[in-house]
């Protein structure tokens, strides 16, 4: 046979061959992808490990949560009122309440040693001084954030002995999701972001589903993993659960949240442990408070 014609008619299937090898390859690299975008997550968030309902009437509108000194006990507050519960994490009982402000629209509580902070939606900071008493006074910060950037979730940060405050900004904008860190020591705001996550992003990676609002990423709440690291930001507006590696920011995670099991979800903190507690206002019944064990990865 001629050699050219023999070339000719062996082309097309080894063409095919080279193909099929590379689209196996490239699935194989996708498949990769899939399995570290998110199926070693180390909580199932379909099924918590346990669900108090929370019936006190001060936290029907439950809006953060934080750990506190004793793995046993959560830090809550609700808006419109400046007043701090301290929860039994495993029934939910109010163990103390702790009035600061009358009024005012509080988005975010943090716990740092025996100090309590709060974070209004227009950036002021509250700082709590230690008490025995029912009743406190506080001390305000005024930071160079405002109501425009809706600030609705507060953690402390120990590395950088900061508070990070993370922005919910309007729902409906694409605008960059920015987080920021007051520095306790100095007690000011540093101007730049420390971390920085693009709604579209998210987007891309957790796609809208069809039962789901065309709303963008908004943060809600935010804590540090006191084992890996990673930062958590949890999304009312679009139901999202995303996480970056703390050294870089990039995203590590985006994790749908399912409605029927976390209508509305608002505050989240960690125990030692590493296990997961996340708080959902409450809509048509009281508020309740969700718990997931740490998987570790194998």
């Amino acid at each position: 046979m001629n050699p050219l014609r023999a070339f000719s008619t062996a082309y097309p299937v080894l063409l095919l061959l080279v193909l099929t090898a590379f689209c196996g390859l490239s699935r194989k690299h996708k498949a990769n992808a899939a399995n570290k975008a998110g199926n070693d997550f180390p909580y199932a968030l379909e099924t918590p490990d346990n669900r108090v309902v929370l019936p006190q009437s001060g936290l029907h509108e439950i809006s953060a949560l934080s750990p506190t000194n004793d793995p046993n006990i959560l830090l809550c507050i609700s808006d419109e009122i400046g007043e701090f519960y301290l929860i039994n994490a495993q029934t939910g009982a109010t163990i103390r309440r702790v009035l600061f402000r009358d009024h005012g629209d509080f988005e975010g509580t943090e716990m740092v040693h025996d100090t309590l902070y709060a974070l209004k939606s227009d950036g002021k900071i509250f700082e709590i001084a230690p008490t025995l008493d029912s009743t406190a006074s506080s001390r305000e910060y005024q930071t160079s954030l405002s109501k425009e950037n809706d600030m609705e979730g507060l953690c402390y940060d120990a590395k950088r002995n900061a508070l990070l405050l993370a922005c919910k900004e309007n729902p409906e904008s694409n605008k960059p999701r920015n987080i920021y860190a007051f520095d306790l020591a100095l007690k000011q705001l540093d101007p730049q972001a420390v971390y920085t996550i693009d709604p579209d992003e998210v987007a891309r990676l957790a796609p809208t589903r069809i039962d789901e609002k065309a709303h963008n990423f908004s943060p809600s709440g935010i804590a540090i993993h006191p084992i890996s690291g990673d930062v958590y930001v949890l999304s009312t507006a679009k139901k999202r659960l995303v996480v970056l590696d703390y050294q870089t920011g990039n995203i590590k995670y985006v994790q749908y949240l399912t409605k029927s099991v976390i209508p509305q979800p608002e505050g989240i903190a960690f125990d030692p442990k590493g296990n997961l507690f996340i708080s959902s206002e409450g809509r048509s019944g009281d508020a309740f408070l969700l718990q997931y064990h740490y998987q570790k990865s194998k």
